[in-house]
This record gives structure tokens, C-alpha cells and sequence, in this order.
């Protein structure tokens, strides 16, 4: 998953938020995204601030994933870690993950996972 603030970066004006999700699963997780469906675009706090997020989902081969990730000139140290699509649910439901791009993230997956597999070609 891949959530980034529309103005993400002055420097790159021309970037689109799709853009910015497949440099930044390189940059911060050395994963290159395959296939990329557009989750949906929220405000992060309505009436607070004009942050708006676009969140994707990514297929990508995971299996060389993990480890720890990020820009140093961006001061960035990122642990990328893998878990089963079932343990990041239970995690989930059991009230672990408090952030609201990875929720949003997690409920939409849970919701379109079938059609997702379909679509990439994957086993349920």
C-alpha cells in the first residue's frame, strides 16, 4: 500500500500521485510496483487542513522484501517487513495498526482481495 500527500514534493511539480507511489515503494521499501489500483483520495482533517492523500494498492514481488529502507539525505529509516495478508488483518481487528492510511488500506483490501488476485493472476 501506498498512501502521498498531492503536494508531496515542490521540487516536482510535474509528478503525478501515482508517480510519487511508485518512486517512493522504490525509495522506502525497494519494491517496484507491477500493477497499481487507485484506492481513493481523502482529506486528512476536513476543516483542519487542506491534506489530501492518495492511496494506492501495488502488486509487487515481495519476496526479496524486508529490511531496512529509505533516502539519507532524507534522514529516512524505514523497516520494511512482510506479513501474511491474514496476520495484517488480525492485527487490524485486534486495534495494533492506529494509522489511518494503513486502516483505510487493510479495510479496502479485505473487501476487494478476491477481485484483486483475478485481476494479477494469483490463486485464492
Amino acid at each position: 500500500m501506498a498512501a502521498r500527500n498531492r503536494r508531496w514534493r515542490d521540487d516536482k511539480p510535474d509528478e503525478t500521485p501515482e508517480d510519487v507511489a511508485r518512486r517512493e515503494a522504490v525509495e522506502e521499501a525497494n519494491c517496484h510496483i507491477q500493477d497499481m489500483v487507485h484506492i481513493c483520495d481523502y482529506f486528512v482533517s476536513p476543516g483542519g487542513t487542506s491534506e489530501c492523500i492518495s492511496l494506492f494498492c501495488g502488486k509487487v514481488d515481495a519476496t526479496s522484501a524486508g529490511g531496512v529502507h529509505g533516502l539519507a539525505e532524507e534522514e529516512e529509516d524505514i523497516r520494511v517487513i512482510v506479513v501474511p495478508f491474514a496476520e495484517a488483518l488480525a492485527q487490524l481487528q485486534a486495534g495494533n495498526i492506529r494509522s489511518a492510511a494503513p486502516i483505510i488500506a487493510l479495510q479496502w483490501l479485505q473487501l476487494n482481495h478476491d477481485q484483486l488476485r483475478t485481476r494479477w493472476g494469483a490463486a485464492s
